[in-house]
């Protein structure tokens, strides 16, 4: 699932650096390996920008020699974004940087739609973060997510913190999916950590769990347990729609170590939520740990989620699984049942080998 959701994200920048206004247009290419994708997107941005180098030097280079009033003027009203964009990876970063600062942001934002984070990362991280907020505002004023995604991993944090408040969770979510970079996402968590259970309502209010499970997909596992726990924490229906969007994706492979991760009582409350509590999840759980060998990350999950409220119909269909559940969980599980007081069910919990 991840590969997928990865490769609709490059098809995704591909249409944009193609000029398709419409990137479902590029579904024929998400089955794609999306590192193939990548490059192919990275060579045609490298044709585009290579094409004029000479002359776009010799622009940089007239640059120099007028004052930087004139040149932002000129800049704006003779140049234009495209040209400007192309021009900027070949004039010295501080001269650039003090040209943007004499442009007004809609103009730097229609700039920076046509960049190359690979070619102005020296620039963009000197601009002031002021600045960056304001084209961030800009951008999202017309929906422009990919720029955003594509410039967060060369802008450094002061510049995040002071862009973060003009986006909206639903933002948020939608410029973690269109990374340049998936590694940059653990810095923005630090950055935005007491926003993280808003980004889980907007993808249950958005529909948008793929991309929030790509998300929690991209995290580091030094960040699993404190998301987990804040996830625990959010009501009932947002809790059970996300269970349900794991099981129709088959994103236990992503839920699971999070679980896994979570604290004690987190795990605890989280196991108790009715959408756990439920036959058909517990199917599907064992089913997709099974294909994935995910025991060691679904353990913790299955063994919460049996107490003394757990329903008889989730007692039952561990019973009828119980022959594709390692011996030594069941085994463990059984010992659970008898501490319940539930000496029937416990006989039940072996291998139907061991019964017969």
């Amino acid at each position: 699932m991840s590969e997928h959701l990865v490769a609709v994200a490059e098809t995704t920048k591909l249409a944009r650096l193609l000029g398709i206004t419409d990137p479902t247009e590029l579904d024929f290419l998400v089955d794609l390996p999306p590192a193939a994708l990548r490059e192919f997107r990275e060579r045609a941005t490298d044709r585009l920008f290579d094409r004029d180098t000479k002359r776009l030097k010799g622009v940089a280079a007239g640059a120099k020699l007028v004052p930087v009033a004139i040149s932002a003027k000129v800049a704006q009203r003779a140049f234009g974004p495209t040209l400007c964009a192309a021009v900027a990876s070949t004039i010295d970063p501080q001269r650039a940087i003090d040209i943007a600062k004499s442009l007004p942001a809609p103009f730097l934002a229609d700039c920076a739609v046509q960049l190359d984070p690979r070619r102005t990362a020296a620039i963009i991280a000197a601009v002031p973060p002021q600045l960056v907020a304001d084209v961030a505002r800009e951008l999202l004023t017309h929906g422009d997510h990919i720029t955003m995604g594509r410039f967060v991993h060369v802008v450094p944090e002061p510049a995040l913190r002071a862009a973060a408040p003009v986006m909206s969770d639903t933002d948020l979510l939608r410029i973690a999916f269109l990374l340049e970079d998936k590694t940059a996402i653990d810095h923005v968590l630090h950055i935005v950590a007491d926003r993280v259970p808003g980004v889980i309502r907007a993808a249950a209010a958005q529909s948008m769990w793929a991309e929030a499970i790509d998300l929690l997909d991209s995290i580091a596992p030094h960040n699993r347990g404190w998301i987990g726990d804040l996830t625990a924490e959010l009501d009932d229906n947002v809790i059970d729609a996300l269970v349900t969007a794991v099981q129709e994706l088959d994103a236990w492979p992503t839920l699971l170590p999070i679980t896994g991760a979570m604290s004690t009582d987190s795990l605890r409350r989280f196991a108790e939520r009715h959408a756990i509590q439920n036959p058909q999840t517990l199917r599907a759980l064992i089913a997709s740990t099974g294909r994935h060998d995910l025991w060691a990350h679904a353990h913790p999950l299955v063994h919460a989620a049996l107490t003394a409220e757990t329903p008889a119909p989730v007692w039952a269909t561990l019973i009828e699984l119980r022959d594709e559940i390692p011996a030594d969980l069941l085994a463990e599980l059984a010992e659970r049942a008898r501490q319940l007081g539930r000496d029937d069910d416990a006989g039940n919990l072996q291998p139907v080998s061991a019964t017969a």
